[in-house]
């Protein structure tokens, strides 16, 4: 990976020699030279080093290369997005082989509108990398849903707990706007979601208490490449490291987001008792 303007950024923003930084990251001066003029690549280690010396700093370096990747590329119908990968993963974009039919709308591509969704995904993982890329929408065909009936129950179906409605029109005419679409613009679901969501599938709540207990977990949207045609509409921009203090970070992070949005859930389920239908009610 090359470092050139990260050394050049830390050295000019921390007023630091190469020198000096070599010495912060106990490295050699030439070490740093040879990374500034593009002459060695880092190993994976002094990168983790590096980064997290930055993020120390309050230096968060990924944040500034979003910036600079939506002023440059974002334009009428064109977006920036970026993908967080908990396995391996390499060029060119794979459906087929690298995505599984149980995710939230099946078989695709998915991507997070800001870094911090994507370095989110993979903080609990293994895994340091982030990708960013450039969608052009002009000539796609797009469905987005919001936080509805629809987006809770093709969740639901796509992760296996609808089988007794499969056939149900109402579920039907969902997968027929899905399977029409290059892309799915939907809201994040993440492991609170589904716990919800399960429980309106259970008949435990109603779709009003399941739509505002969904909606107090805001994560953001993320969008869903369904086709060759969308994959060839996208073009990669960047890989982004995502260091170990980083992703300590977002753990905190997301820790105290959850304390708060489960306070939010409780509420919605008290303020919406009784309102709205359930399940049984919505597919009889």
């Amino acid at each position: 990976m090359d470092v050139s303007k990260e050394v050049k950024l830390l050295c000019s923003v921390l007023n630091l020699s190469e020198r000096e930084l070599g010495d912060a990251l106990k490295v050699s001066y030439e070490t740093i030279n040879n990374w500034k003029n593009k002459r060695k690549k880092i190993s994976e280690s002094n990168l983790d080093n590096l980064y997290s010396f930055a993020f120390g700093k309050g230096i968060k370096i990924n944040n500034i290369y979003e910036q600079l990747l939506k002023e440059n590329h974002i334009s009428d119908n064109k977006i920036v997005l970026f993908h967080g990968a908990k396995k391996d993963f390499s060029l060119p974009i794979d459906i087929e082989n690298n995505s599984k039919a149980n995710n939230d709308f099946g078989k695709g591509f998915y991507l997070g509108e800001n870094y911090e969704q994507a370095a989110n995904y993979i903080a609990s993982t293994s895994k340091n990398m982030v990708y960013a890329f450039k969608l052009d929408t002009s000539h796609l065909k797009i469905f987005k849903f919001e936080v509805d009936n629809d987006w809770m129950l093709a969740i639901a179906y796509f992760r296996g707990w609808l089988e007794d409605y499969n056939d149900h029109r109402v579920i039907k005419n969902i997968l027929e706007k899905i399977e029409m679409a290059d892309v799915i613009i939907a809201p994040i679901a993440d492991n609170r979601m589904f716990d919800i969501i399960s429980e309106f599938v259970e008949n435990v709540i109603t779709d009003e208490q399941c739509r505002h207990a969904l909606a107090a977990t805001n994560l953001g949207y993320q969008y869903v490449l369904k086709t060759k045609r969308a994959i060839k509409s996208t073009t990669f921009l960047q890989e982004m490291f995502v260091c170990e203090k980083e992703k300590d970070y977002c753990t905190e992070s997301r820790v105290l987001l959850t304390n708060n949005g489960l306070q939010k859930v409780k509420m919605a389920r008290i303020e919406y008792k009784g309102k709205g239908k359930y399940i049984e009610e919505i597919l009889k």
